[in-house]
């Protein structure tokens, strides 16, 4: 399905599910919205509505965009009032997690909480420049792009998931690449963050060698009630322990209670 953007992109999304309580999945760099499969063939659907979609520049959505935070903030609006969810629940991972966060600054009226997976801090990162040109550069070529995300697995993933992967990240162009990168690692809203009072679940990697346990512990304490859980995994989680998020995630919505209660799909 597509929706338009703000500034006319399409956005493209699929919903999985019938149920009144809205999930938005915010895939993370080189993805798309079917990075979240093997997750989705976990987790429990009933009561729930999961909505995937494309960051723009990525996937089947427009890969003429331009990258802000404000935009991509925007884009997740669009795909909700395209599904008529007037507030969501938003999974983030790793750069995805970051947007989350950001949105839930900006538009905290439209959030009814939010799951950060293995997820950017709202602070800059350090990230050496040769990296950052690096990792960019495998633009077109899925082998060496699949390099990338298998550096940060720790636990066996089929070779098939990881192929897709890099198959649909293959399509995403260089300038996307390098812009979606940037703006997580060279941004930082970190004041914001300490005004979020929406639930959050911030899930770790014991493993992860991008955003160890010590740097996500940082940022449960600048969430007010914010809760930590570690999985063992490094940090790809929804593909490296698929049944552990989708445990995690099913709890979470439990222990929303009466906040959840009685929210329509429709608007």
């Amino acid at each position: 399905m597509i929706a338009r953007s703000a500034d006319g992109g399409v956005l493209t999304y699929r919903v999985h599910g019938e149920g009144p309580l809205n999930l938005l999945f915010v895939h993370g760099w080189a993805g798309s919205g079917s990075y979240w499969d093997e997750l989705l063939t976990q987790l429990d659907l009933t009561g729930l509505r999961v909505v995937t979609y494309d960051l723009r520049g990525h996937g089947d959505s427009d890969k003429d965009a331009t990258f802000t935070f404000e935009a991509i903030a925007e884009d997740m609006l669009t795909v909700a009032d395209a599904v008529g969810a007037r507030r969501l629940l938003i999974v983030g991972f790793s750069m995805g997690a970051k947007f989350a966060l950001y949105t839930t600054c900006a538009h905290p009226d439209r959030v009814l909480g939010q799951i950060l997976v293995a997820g950017c801090p709202a602070c800059e990162i350090p990230f050496p420049d040769a990296v950052r040109r690096d990792w960019s550069s495998r633009a077109g070529n899925a082998a060496r792009l699949k390099e990338v995300t298998a550096a940060y697995i720790t636990k066996p993933v089929d070779a098939a998931i990881l192929d897709r992967w890099a198959v649909a990240a293959a399509r995403i162009p260089e300038r996307v690449l390098g812009e979606s990168l940037r703006i997580c690692t060279d941004i930082s809203f970190v004041d914001q963050i300490r005004s979020i009072r929406v639930a959050t679940l911030i899930v770790g990697g014991v493993h992860d060698t991008i955003f160890s346990p010590d740097v996500l512990r940082g940022v449960q304490s600048s969430i007010q009630g914010a809760r930590l859980a570690l999985v063992d995994s490094n940090h790809e989680i929804p593909i490296e322990a698929p049944r552990e998020l989708a445990g995690l995630i099913m709890a979470f919505v439990a222990g929303l209670g009466d906040a959840a209660d009685g929210l329509e799909a429709k608007s």
